[in-house]
């Protein structure tokens, strides 16, 4: 059984979406696509992918997928922060006030 990728690489992504290259580094300078920069190369997670189909799609009365009040309930749960996080968003926000 095939793993789902949850990470994308740009040229993954573009190979997936079947966009070139170019395409991907453009809608991440556009603010398009939420992509994370370490080093020199750019990581897309899966849900910033979902995300540009769910925005660019032709139809509004048209979902890509429906969920579950227990999806988004888990959506919800694996979004919040910890106690070791928590802490440091504090003092984060407390430095730059």
């Amino acid at each position: 059984m095939e793993q789902k990728r949850e990470i994308f690489t740009p040229e993954q992504a573009a190979e997936y979406l079947q966009v070139e290259r170019e395409t991907i580094y453009r809608y991440i300078r556009q603010g398009k696509l939420v992509a994370s920069k370490l080093g020199r190369t750019y990581r897309i997670p899966r849900g910033s992918i979902d995300l540009l189909l769910w925005a660019t799609r032709t139809r509004e009365d048209i979902t890509l997928r429906e969920y579950t009040g227990r999806e988004v309930a888990e959506f919800i749960r694996a979004d919040e922060l910890d106690e070791e996080a928590q802490e440091i968003a504090k003092r984060f926000l407390s430095a730059n006030q």
